[in-house]
């Protein structure tokens, strides 16, 4: 009985040395792992890359699928009354070309940043217009090497002491050894990272600068806190295959046992969330996840980070499974903290088809291409702690009835416990779903109409607006723009004539139709507005125009959605000016609109204009911007 005791404890104690020291190191005890050493993550990541017909997230997603700090600058702030960049979430900043406080007009274009004053008078005088520069370095010395970087800026964010700007930094080197006067040429190799930069709102003055290996996938702004998602690939052949990060011109690279992963995955790449604390003292911390190549949708609530993705996983078979995983993190006392995945069937369309409401995750997913292999999906989740580790659970399922066979999802508005969906193959099925039961959620009310609209936006609480497409037989003819009443949540109706922009056999295109930033909301004026592409054909030659329209929205009117006004800015571009020579390298194409008290500011990559909306949008200043030095 001793001697039995005694085997016991010795296996045990095997058990503790052979796993417990060299094994995975969970994390908090929710579920994640933690890297041990360089070995380890090598095996990581090289299990991946053996295994070509490996699930993105292994056998995991198939069985879940079952089933220097300037002085505070707050008392400049802005008492003018000013929009902002339209959202998702209320409270949730998102980045974009263009932001405004009220004060001042802040804008990037390609690697061009530019601050622009608003006068008493609505006038306008250019602050700052400076440019990054980007410089070729050349070593000759027995070993030569090439480099080329190029930094441009992806989008920007103000707050009550800061301007920030991120950017993208592309690096190119060419490697050629002298080898008995032979130089061998190596090929191009190229790295990339997300670059911060932050200015002092007042004097815009640069105060700091930050980089963290990898591409910038998408960024929030909640309250004083700033969020970076960016996904970084190592280089197989690489001795060092960890991120790192660059501050006053100090590499440092992420410590193995903060570089976090789930078990039985595809570890591909880093996705790196980084918080920017943006107060008195800035502050950056940042979490390292060990997972796919890259989160093909990212949504963001004031609670928590959800990154989601999917990959088809063939089986010995060779048949094809559109399997996808969404992972959250949440916001826990300023942390960013685990919290839970979820596997589900399909793809999620974009950003829209993922919410959060009341503790619960609702997404929206379409499974299939064509035909009868379409099958579209709501979801609603709820995070639990399992076993010791967070995991977010299917509680409700609407699996059917979302679409005619071959119809697609092509847009999505959540709003609390309501839901609407948009599908298409030849006509536009627009659905209203009940989600006051989160374990049964329910398709209560249907309407067809031609086209399908690719963007939904609340108008009041019972009007929506859809910007898409109108079609024929399946077959788009040019933009529709439409009012629909939901206030008989079970009889949604379309509300009078839709405004269709065709350009008779042309083509006619937008950015709002993909990116909802690119669209100018205005409730205090009952307007909105986007940037139109428009084709012609003359003389045997296609040419495009772009104009800036601001549409009325008035539902009691036959046509409920109507151009208020036109505004281009290619009249600029003239046949004797300089431009003409170097066409390719100006844009005079407007690319947003902000209104500040009474006047509409347009710009665009040339020009920006301003405009009294009292007096028929008048022009009262323009500013032409000329070479930053």
């Amino acid at each position: 009985m001793k001697i039995n005791k005694f085997l016991s404890l010795v296996f045990l104690l095997l058990i503790f040395l052979l796993f417990g020291c060299t094994g995975p190191k969970q994390v908090n005890g929710r579920g994640l792992n933690s890297v041990n050493n360089q070995e380890e993550l090598k095996s990581l990541l090289a299990k991946s890359k053996s295994n070509p017909y490996y699930s993105l997230f292994g056998e995991f997603a198939l069985d879940s699928a079952r089933g220097q700090s300037p002085t505070n600058n707050a008392e400049i702030k802005s008492s003018n009354e000013y929009t902002k960049t339209n959202v998702q979430v209320e409270g949730v900043d998102e980045g974009d070309k263009i932001k405004t406080d009220g004060n001042r007009i802040y804008s990037i274009g390609y690697n061009e940043l530019r601050v622009v004053e608003i006068l008493d008078d609505g006038r306008m005088e250019l602050m700052l217009h400076e440019k990054l520069i980007n410089e070729d370095q050349v070593n000759d010395e027995n070993q030569i090497r090439i480099f080329y970087n190029y930094t441009y800026y992806d989008c920007l964010y103000i707050t009550d002491q800061y301007l920030v700007v991120l950017g993208q930094l592309f690096s190119y080197q060419n490697i050629g050894i002298d080898n008995e006067g032979i130089d061998m040429m190596l090929p191009y190799r190229s790295t990339n990272s997300s670059i911060v930069f932050i200015y002092d709102l007042e004097t815009l003055a640069l105060v700091d600068k930050y980089e963290v290996s990898g591409l910038l996938n998408t960024s929030r702004l909640i309250d004083n806190n700033l969020y970076l998602i960016s996904n970084y690939t190592p280089y197989s052949d690489h001795d060092e295959l960890r991120p790192w990060t660059k501050k006053q011109n100090q590499i440092e690279f992420i410590d193995y046992q903060d570089i976090k992963y789930l078990p039985n995955m595809e570890y591909q790449a880093y996705t790196i969330i980084t918080t920017i604390k943006l107060n008195n003292q800035i502050e950056y911390e940042k979490d390292t996840f060990l997972a796919s190549s890259i989160w093909e949708q990212v949504y963001v609530s004031k609670n928590a980070i959800y990154l989601a993705a999917n990959q088809y996983a063939y089986n010995i078979f060779g048949v094809a499974k559109d399997n996808g995983k969404i992972i959250s993190y949440q916001f826990v006392d300023g942390k960013v903290v685990y919290g839970g995945a979820g596997s589900y069937r399909g793809r999620i369309y974009n950003q829209f088809a993922i919410d959060e409401y009341d503790s619960y995750l609702r997404i929206a997913t379409t499974e299939g291409w064509r035909g009868n292999e379409v099958r579209n999906r709501l979801y609603v989740f709820e995070r639990k702690l399992i076993n010791d580790t967070y995991t977010l659970k299917t509680v409700g399922l609407i699996d059917e009835g979302l679409g005619k066979p071959g119809e697609i999802i092509r847009s999505v508005r959540f709003s609390k416990d309501k839901a609407t969906i948009v599908t298409f193959e030849q006509t536009d099925p627009f659905y209203t779903v009940d989600l006051t039961d989160p374990a049964n959620p329910k398709i209560v009310g249907t309407l067809e109409i031609p086209g399908f609209s690719t963007y939904q936006h609340p108008w009041t609480d019972n009007l929506i607006i859809g910007i898409g497409f109108d079609a024929v037989d399946g077959i788009t003819t040019g933009m529709k723009l439409s009012l629909y009443d939901i206030s008989d949540f079970n009889n949604p109706i379309e509300v009078g004539k839709p405004l269709i922009l065709s350009n008779n056999s042309s083509w006619s295109y937008s950015e709002a139709l993909f990116n909802h930033k690119a669209i100018y909301i205005d409730k205090e004026y009952n307007m909105f507005g986007f940037s139109l592409y428009r084709s012609n054909w003359s003389n045997g030659y296609y040419s495009s125009t772009n104009d800036y329209l601001v549409f009325d929205v008035d539902e009691s009117q036959e046509s409920p959605i109507q151009i208020k006004h036109t505004f281009s800015h290619i009249n600029y571009f003239t046949d004797d000016s300089d431009y003409r020579q170097n066409y390719w390298n100006y844009n005079f194409n407007i690319e947003r609109a902000v209104r500040i008290n009474n006047n509409l500011y347009l710009i665009s990559g040339e020009v920006i204009t301003a405009h009294n909306i009292n007096d028929d949008f008048n022009l009262i200043d323009e500013i032409i911007f000329l070479q930053a030095n």
